[in-house]
Order: structure tokens, then C-alpha cells, then sequence
């Protein structure tokens, strides 16, 4: 990296730090030191995102370029509402809230549509091996929407579920795969999508998303990946943020089954349940286990991955294969496989 890249760098981030000190003030924020520092950043942003010739990185600025655009309009509509002054019939401030609001609201609404996954081809019969854990999901979710005559009382069905194993074994394709067995609205969510900049933002992307979610007309599923980045136990370092996304998710988790949201399924996935709060794996009335493939299913894996593709392999072949990938993910049999065909195209 170039020396005066690396200048850039640092100055966009002293503008921000210096715009966030500004912004946590209790009283006496100076907007417009907050908007010329945001303008500021974005300029050398916008210099450095010329410059890159990384895709990735490129990406990356991009994104940060789109965010502190929508920062300098909100504060720009902000001073502008300020110079204008409340109506003289309306109570303090109120003049200077709606269009913020409606932008906010806006946003929200735009990031929960994005986390919906409209591919419904995906089903169980899709997804290679996991019979344990398909047949647990049959039997808490499905079985009780074909015949809810047999779950009355105290038989009930789950409704808050964690797939819990190593990484790239399947979680995410799997809770998919039942959002299209029983016809639901797929709603597939990270931590990045419910973590926001501005103060109470967060709160109210979880709770509108599970509004949302029970708002649909037939069946909904929302997967949470790597809900454990969320929903680490609590220490008593944690910042009041964290805590606050804590709480609410906790509120949602239990106040949908309490409104007799019957519609609506939680599905949450993590590579480390023994990072989750307690309070989190309390609520979950089952906990489903997601192991890595075995023999069959690795042989089965890399046959799926090879298909559409000239591959001259003998059985024994396979076999030797399953033996040397002992231990591999579904993710690293991909990895794997899309490395091997490209060999013939290396060596042109």
C-alpha cells in the first residue's frame, strides 16, 4: 500500500471517530462539524475506490461510499429542518422528524425485503444426505402442519429450532430446503442485516422483521445465520448495543409464539453453541445437530458437483477419493471438486 493511501486511510478515520464522539454528546451536537467530517471521509473514500484495483476491496469501498451518501442526506435534511424551525401550531421539533423517520422506515423496509429468498426449487430431496436431521425437521415442523389434529394440548409443535455443527455442512441449504417443503416465505438473515449504526435502528429491524414475517399470508421461516455473533453470552464489558439487540431479540422470540404466531418458524444456525447465551438456548425448544458427510454422502457430494462434466473415474476411484476426504464439509468437497476441473483448463 502506498504511503499516501495509507494517509487517506487514517484522516477518513479520524473523521469518522471524531464524527461518532460528536454524535454520542448528550447536548450541544454540532451537526454541521458531524455533516463536513462525513463529506470529508467521503471524498477520501471516493479518491481511494478510484485508486483500488482489487475487486474485493473495490466492493468494499463501494459499499462504504453508498452508507456515508445516505449519513450526509440524513444530516443535511436534518440542518435543513433545523433552519426551517417548528410550525407555530406544532409542539418542539416535530417539523424536524418525519423525514427522517419516513428515510429510516424506508430503510428498514428495504433491508427485510433483501433478506426474503424467492428461489422455491430447493427441497429436501435436494440435499445430500442429513437423513437424521430432515427426519427431526419432518416431525416437528411438518407432520404437525399436515395433520394439527394430533398437536393439541400438550403435544406441540417446535417452533424455535437450532441447527448447530461445523461450518459448511449444510445448515443454511437445509432450513431453505424446508421453507420450500412447506410452501414458506424464506426469510435468510445475518448479523450484518440486523446491526445498525444509529442509535435504536437495530431494535427496530428485529422487531419489524418479525412483524413482517408474521405479517405474511401462509407459512414464513426466518434463518439466522451464525446467530452466535449476536447472541454471545453476556459479560459485563458488553456494550449497551449489544445488550440492547439481546434483549429484543429475546422480547421477539418469545412474544411471537405468545401473539399465537402459529405461522411463523425460527430457524437459527451456529458453528459454536457453546459461545450462545444461556438465555438463547433456553428458548430453543430444539436443538438439531448437523454433522459432517460421511463415507456415502462424501462419495454422492463430489459426484453432484462433477455432474455436467466429462469425468472419467472408475468406482474404485470414488472410493479412494472418500478415503483421502475423510473429515471434508460439503463446502470443502465443493472447493475441492471445482478445483479438479479446472485442471484440464490449466493446462491448455
Amino acid at each position: 500500500m502506498e504511503i499516501d493511501e495509507l494517509g487517506k486511510i487514517k484522516e477518513a478515520i479520524a473523521c469518522l471517530k471524531q464524527t461518532v464522539a460528536e454524535g454520542r454528546k448528550a447536548s450541544n451536537v454540532d451537526i454541521r462539524l458531524m455533516l463536513s467530517n462525513i463529506k470529508k471521509s467521503r471524498s477520501l473514500v471516493r479518491d481511494l475506490h478510484a485508486a483500488e484495483g482489487d475487486a474485493a476491496y473495490s466492493a468494499a469501498l463501494s459499499g462504504l461510499l453508498g452508507s456515508l451518501s445516505t449519513h450526509e442526506e440524513l444530516l443535511q435534511q436534518k440542518i435543513a429542518q433545523l433552519n426551517q424551525g417548528p410550525a407555530a401550531d406544532s409542539p418542539p421539533d416535530a417539523q424536524a422528524r418525519p423525514d427522517c423517520g419516513d428515510q429510516f422506515n424506508r430503510n428498514r423496509e428495504s433491508i427485510i425485503k433483501a433478506t426474503i429468498v424467492s428461489d422455491g426449487k430447493l427441497g429436501f430431496a435436494d440435499v445430500v444426505g442429513l437423513s437424521e436431521a430432515k427426519r427431526s425437521l419432518h416431525d416437528s415442523i411438518i407432520m404437525p402442519l399436515e395433520y394439527p389434529h394430533l398437536f393439541s394440548g400438550g403435544r406441540k409443535p417446535w417452533r424455535r429450532i437450532l441447527l448447530y455443527g461445523p461450518p459448511g455442512t449444510g445448515k443454511t441449504r437445509l432450513a431453505q430446503a424446508l421453507s420450500t417443503e412447506v410452501g414458506a416465505t424464506f426469510y435468510c438473515v445475518s448479523s450484518g442485516d440486523l446491526v445498525s449504526s444509529f442509535f435504536g435502528e437495530s431494535e427496530k429491524l428485529i422487531k419489524e422483521l418479525f412483524h413482517d414475517a408474521c405479517s405474511q399470508p401462509g407459512q414464513s421461516v426466518i434463518f439466522m445465520d451464525e446467530v452466535d455473533s449476536v447472541c454471545r453470552a453476556r459479560h459485563s464489558g458488553e456494550d449497551d448495543s449489544t445488550r440492547r439487540i439481546k434483549t429484543e431479540l429475546l422480547i421477539q422470540m418469545e412474544s411471537s409464539e405468545r401473539r399465537g404466531a402459529t405461522s411463523l418458524f425460527l430457524l437459527c444456525a451456529t458453528n459454536c453453541p457453546w459461545d450462545l447465551d444461556k438465555a438463547f438456548l433456553r428458548r430453543f425448544q430444539k436443538r438439531i445437530y448437523i454433522p459432517l458427510p460421511d463415507r456415502a454422502c462424501r462419495i454422492e457430494l463430489m459426484k453432484l458437483n462433477c455432474r455436467g462434466n466429462s469425468v472419467s473415474l472408475r468406482e474404485a476411484d470414488w472410493q479412494t477419493l472418500a478415503d483421502a476426504t475423510e473429515g471434508y464439509s460439503g463446502s470443502d468437497l465443493s472447493v475441492l471438486t471445482n478445483g479438479a476441473l479446472f485442471q484440464p483448463i490449466r493446462d491448455l
